[in-house]
């Protein structure tokens, strides 16, 4: 087995430009140099992709930092589908949302071991929301559970190997008007797929290191009870009951 993983960072983005700037340097951070990373912009109508382009060029990065513009609203579970079919099957990607930023400069390191030792599908980490010890995520409970009869534990940094989508139908990411999910995404990514690997006798790992900073306003008092945060849990309760398509 390969010593060293590829790492691609799937950034969707929408109206970032005062923040994408701290997510793309926490990645140039990484003391591990296998990565290389892809800013989704979603039709934003501020800089965004700008200074996404700006930070490439300035630093002669290439295809190591790239940023690609949508001329429609594609949301960030399409964006993701998408993102996935251009990656190659043994690539590790790593969901980082644009605003939101690494917070440990030699976390590569610890996953491409653990990557390489314990070959999961799917692999999570700690993190914090805002600048506090505020986090969600955990192991699994049992470790075989059923992750859509199980609590929301697998949150950010979310990690997988491409081919853990493999053989995922794709009705799993969409409504019942046959429309990509919009709202709800991060459950609606992920919980197929680790789904999926506990059908395929998968490793599900989860690595108890905060490596995520959740750029998160915890001072709103509407932060929960906002109407986008109802239908955000209306959103994640309907995918459960519904479970997984096969």
């Amino acid at each position: 087995m390969a010593k060293h993983s590829n790492f691609v960072f799937v950034t969707p983005t929408y109206n970032c430009e005062d923040s994408i700037q701290q997510t793309i340097f926490s990645v140039l951070a990484q003391s591990y140099t296998d990565w290389r990373m892809v800013v989704y912009d979603d039709m934003s109508t501020d800089q965004t992709a700008q200074v996404v382009e700006d930070i490439s060029r300035s630093l002669d990065l290439g295809d190591k930092l790239r940023v690609i513009s949508r001329e429609e609203k594609f949301g960030e579970v399409r964006n993701t589908i998408d993102a996935v079919s251009e990656i190659k099957d043994h690539e590790i990607v790593c969901r980082l949302d644009g605003g939101d930023w690494l917070t440990e400069n030699d976390m590569l390191y610890v996953m491409n071991q653990v990557y390489i030792q314990e070959d999961p599908a799917v692999l999570w980490t700690m993190h914090r929301w805002a600048h506090t010890a505020h986090n969600i995520s955990g192991p699994l409970s049992p470790a075989d559970a059923n992750v859509y009869e199980h609590p929301w534990v697998s949150s950010h940094l979310k990690t997988f190997r491409r081919d853990a989508m493999h053989g995922i139908n794709i009705e799993n990411y969409k409504d019942t008007n046959g429309d990509w999910i919009t709202i709800g995404c991060d459950q609606a990514i992920f919980l197929p797929m680790m789904h999926k690997a506990l059908l395929d006798g998968r490793k599900r790992l989860f690595l108890p290191m905060v490596c995520y900073h959740y750029n998160i306003d915890l001072q709103d008092p509407d932060l929960f009870t906002c109407d986008r945060s109802k239908v955000q849990k209306h959103s994640a309760e309907w995918l459960r009951a519904r479970g997984y398509i096969e």
